[in-house]
């Protein structure tokens, strides 16, 4: 009787590894997630590792420095606005980075021409 604990306690044992082992011998100590499958069933997934790029947060940034370039570029004027960009690009390393990155482009001289009437 004995003999068929051990056995039954080594299945066991080898049944509860089986769920948090994959084939690469990896485990699921990085969480897993609970999903529900196409058929109905709740299925356990391995949690992604590595991080995850917020896509949408980058072009809500994105859009946002282009905004404010562009209403920079409104109020100084095209005129000042290069002027203030000059003093920047005889300056420090960053604030040659920074003048650099401030340049006018296209997108930023479109969009500033059209909140240029709103502006003023």
């Amino acid at each position: 009787m004995v003999g068929a604990n051990n056995s039954f306690d080594k299945r066991l044992n080898r049944i509860g590894l089986s769920g948090h082992r994959r084939s690469s011998g990896r485990t699921l100590k990085n969480g897993y997630v609970p999903m529900v499958g196409p058929d109905g069933l709740i299925v356990v997934r391995r949690r992604k590792r590595g991080p995850s790029i917020p896509f949408r947060g980058l072009i809500y940034l994105a859009f946002g420095f282009i905004l404010f370039k562009a209403v920079a570029l409104a109020q100084f004027g095209e005129d000042g606005y290069n002027g203030r960009l000059e003093t920047m690009s005889e300056g420090t390393a960053v604030e040659q980075a920074s003048a650099w990155v401030m340049q006018a482009d296209r997108v930023t001289l479109f969009v500033a021409s059209k909140i240029r009437p709103i502006l003023h």
